[in-house]
């Protein structure tokens, strides 16, 4: 659980889940959760507007948006629940090789 690769069919290849426990090899260990919060909080500006996504671009199912819209504190405590979390070492690939028709979520 939280250690990523789950893999979810969409129509343009796959889509791979990242390990976000907060193994510091593997997982989002290293993270601080300034960076975290603002990863969420780009999101929050009432001007973004999310671009068309091709099949072979990069894919995500995470609500950005709605996430977004969190208060710094709650974004927080998300943060500090999943730092919380016993650390997996479970590398899920980044990057694939260019004829898979496999994505990855960050």
């Amino acid at each position: 659980m939280f250690s990523g690769g789950r893999e979810f069919a969409l129509p343009g290849g796959l889509l791979i889940s990242p390990n976000i426990t907060p193994d510091k090899e593997t997982g989002m260990g290293n993270l601080p959760k300034e960076a975290f919060n603002a990863r969420f909080k780009a999101y929050a500006d009432s001007s973004y507007k999310p671009y068309k996504v091709g099949p072979t671009d990069f894919q995500t199912i995470m609500p950005w948006t709605m996430y977004g819209g969190m208060s710094e504190h709650d974004l927080g405590a998300i943060y500090t629940y999943l730092m919380s979390l016993k650390p997996i070492k479970n590398a899920v690939p980044e990057k694939f090789k260019p004829n898979a028709k496999t994505v990855a979520i960050r």
